[in-house]
C-alpha cells in the first residue's frame, strides 16, 4: 500500500486522470448532490440568491432581447438553473455526468410539472442533435476539461447553436492563483465526504504556471487499504487567450463580464464570464 500511495502522491502531468471520478461514484455523488443543495455554501453550486441573479440576467438581457426559446444547460447538476428557466417558460435541456444529480433534477421537474429534458451523459461525448438559442456552462466547468476535449466541445457547441445563438460560460483567470504555494495536507476521519467509514486523505494543491493550470488532488485510503486519487483540474484563461480560441472556432461578437450576473468586466476580478455568438 505504501508503494501505491507514494506513486499516487507524485505530482501528475497536466490533465492526467485520477484513478477514480467523483461524479460516477455512488457515495461521493450523493455528497456532491447535498453540496449542490446547501443554500449557504458555494462548494458545488452558487447560493440561491446568486442563481436567481444569474437567471434574471439570462432572462432579461439575453432571452428577451434575442427572442430566445431553447436553452441547453451543460453540467446542469440537480437542475437549479434549468428549473428556474423553465418556470419562466423556456424550453430547457440539461446534461450532467452525475446520475444522482440527474435523478434529483428529474424528480423535481416531475413534482413541478416542468417539461425539462434531462440527460445523464458526458457532454463531451453527447450527440447534439437539436439546435439551441442559448447554451450555458456555469460554475467554471469550462476549465476542468483538457485542450482536446475543449476543442471537441467547442466544435459541437458551435454546430448546435442556431444562427446568432449565444454560448455563455465562466472561467477563472490566472490571477486567482497568483500567490499560490504548493501544499500537501493530511487528514483522517471516521466518515465524511469521501467515504462513509474511516479513511485517510492527502490533499495536494499544484499550480502549473507556464500552462495556467491548477490541480486539487485528493488521495483517499480507506479501511480496506484501497488507494484512490481524484484529480480536479482547472485551466485558467486570460481574456486574450480565450478570445483567440473562440474566434478560431467561428464565434463572433464576444462580450466579457465579471460574473454570470452581467456585472461589467474589471481587471481585478478572478472570474470572467464570456458571451460568444454564432455568426
Amino acid at each position: 500500500m505504501i508503494t501505491r500511495l507514494l506513486q499516487a502522491s507524485e505530482k501528475p502531468s497536466i490533465f492526467q486522470e485520477g484513478t477514480s471520478q467523483m461524479w460516477t461514484d455512488d457515495y461521493i455523488s450523493r455528497q456532491l448532490l447535498a453540496s449542490h443543495l446547501d443554500p449557504v455554501s458555494d462548494a458545488a453550486s452558487r447560493r440561491p440568491e446568486v442563481i436567481d441573479s444569474t437567471v434574471q440576467w439570462i432572462d432579461h438581457y439575453l432571452c428577451r432581447q434575442d427572442h430566445a426559446k431553447d436553452i441547453l444547460d451543460l453540467g446542469c447538476g440537480p437542475g437549479l438553473y434549468a428549473q428556474r428557466l423553465a418556470k419562466l417558460g423556456y424550453s430547457v435541456t440539461g446534461i450532467d455526468f452525475s446520475k444522482s444529480s440527474i435523478e434529483y433534477a428529474k424528480q423535481q421537474a416531475a413534482m413541478g410539472n416542468f417539461a425539462i429534458s434531462y440527460v445523464n451523459e458526458d457532454y463531451i461525448l453527447y450527440d447534439y442533435s437539436n439546435s439551441y438559442d442559448i447554451i450555458l456552462m456555469i460554475y467554471c466547468d469550462f476549465g476542468v476539461i483538457d485542450e482536446s476535449s475543449r476543442d471537441t466541445l467547442l466544435t459541437k457547441i458551435y454546430a448546435a447553436l442556431k444562427p446568432g445563438g449565444a454560448f455563455i460560460f465562466d472561467i477563472f483567470r490566472p490571477q486567482k492563483y497568483m500567490d499560490h504555494k504548493e501544499t500537501k495536507t493530511w487528514s483522517m476521519a471516521n466518515g465524511g465526504f469521501w467515504r462513509p467509514g474511516p479513511h485517510l486523505g492527502l490533499n495536494s494543491s499544484y499550480w502549473y504556471e507556464d500552462s495556467g493550470v491548477h490541480l486539487s488532488q485528493y488521495i483517499i485510503v480507506d479501511e480496506t487499504s484501497r488507494v484512490e486519487a481524484y484529480n480536479i483540474w482547472d485551466k485558467t484563461y486570460t481574456r486574450d487567450e480565450i478570445s483567440s480560441i473562440l474566434l478560431k472556432y467561428g464565434f463572433v461578437d464576444l462580450e466579457f463580464y465579471n460574473n454570470f450576473s452581467g456585472d461589467p468586466f474589471t481587471e481585478d476580478n478572478d472570474t470572467l464570464c464570456v458571451l460568444a455568438r454564432k455568426k
